[in-house]
């Protein structure tokens, strides 16, 4: 039996009226840059090209390769760098050891790099000390790899490590001063130096600490990386320019510690750069879940490379 259907029919059910009016503002934004920028379809179609080659090379998904030309427009108000809360790192890997506060976070014993001390406070919203929030804490390596993301030998949870704040909101850890990095995947794909070159941009990301923060209390976990002040490579960052508010920065100060030990005083990811914490509203769920406006709920699956 053969059913005809009429080929003009659309189910109104299945019509998204966000998902039209997008549509029809990401066509607006293309007109507007064809008329006043000179856009044509053999520059989108050279972009696409380059994103899809990365995204073959990486095995990352294509929205965060291209995350380069729009990560400033997600910061969602917030001082952290990563561009929202309800996007993770595609170099975080759950499951990292509790390590004590102060404690150190592992490494292997002959790491290379030069050893740092951090110390922050937490505090919520209010400005008062968040007392057992959970930390969690990880960054590069001195070549600028993550561990658990290849397979060279590395162990998995390699300058990876989470710990909970004290009574007064403090915290401090031991670990490896982290350096600037060019992700050699990304680097290796035909066109991408001359494209990033021709955006006023540096093909290295810059000195960075990932920051994850817990709390019962809290709506939403903090999301975020902490840089150091002064890096030369953070306003040409391969991630993108910045255009929301300043990213949290750490100054270095000399301190008395262990030999070849360096001290420096992060702000903390929540103190003078105004990342504030919300408490839990006793009228809201205490738990968050992210999920965007379509209905859908964003997938988990973790890219193999990116820079992070």
């Amino acid at each position: 039996m053969t059913t005809t259907t009429d080929p003009s029919y659309v189910d109104p059910a299945l019509i998204n009226p966000r998902a039209v009016r997008l549509v029809e503002a990401f066509k607006n934004a293309l007109a507007r840059m064809r008329d006043e920028e000179g856009l044509t379809f053999d520059d989108l179609n050279a972009v696409t090209d380059l994103l899809q080659r990365t995204q073959t090379a990486t095995g990352a998904p294509l929205a965060l390769v291209a995350m380069p030309l729009y990560s400033e427009l997600f910061q969602g108000g917030r001082d952290g760098y990563t561009p929202s809360e309800d996007v993770n790192s595609p170099t975080f890997i759950p499951g990292s050891p509790r390590i004590d506060n102060p404690g150190t976070l592992q490494m292997q014993p002959d790491e290379p790099g030069t050893p740092l001390i951090v110390s922050g406070r937490v505090l919520d919203g209010h400005g008062r000390p968040l007392a057992g929030a959970k930390l969690d804490i990880y960054h590069a390596a001195n070549n600028g790899n993550y561990s658990g993301l290849y397979d060279d030998g590395v162990p998995k949870y390699n300058l990876r490590g989470h710990q909970f704040t004290d009574a007064d909101g403090r915290y401090t850890f031991t670990t490896i001063t982290p350096v600037a990095y060019a992700d050699p995947h990304i680097t290796a794909v035909d066109g991408v130096a001359e494209a990033v070159a021709a955006v006023g941009r540096s093909l290295y990301r810059p000195a960075h600490i990932h920051y994850e923060v817990h709390h019962s209390d809290l709506i939403a976990p903090w999301r975020g990386e902490i840089y150091f002040r002064g890096d030369p490579v953070i306003p040409v960052d391969f991630v993108g320019g910045d255009t929301g508010p300043s990213r949290p920065a750490g100054r270095h100060r000399p301190a008395r510690g262990p030999r070849g030990h360096r001290r420096t005083r992060f702000p903390g990811p929540l103190q003078d750069h105004g990342v504030r914490l919300r408490p839990q509203d006793p009228h809201q769920p205490r738990h968050h879940h992210a999920e965007d406006h379509a209905g859908m709920t964003p997938g988990t699956q973790r890219p193999d490379r990116l820079p992070g």
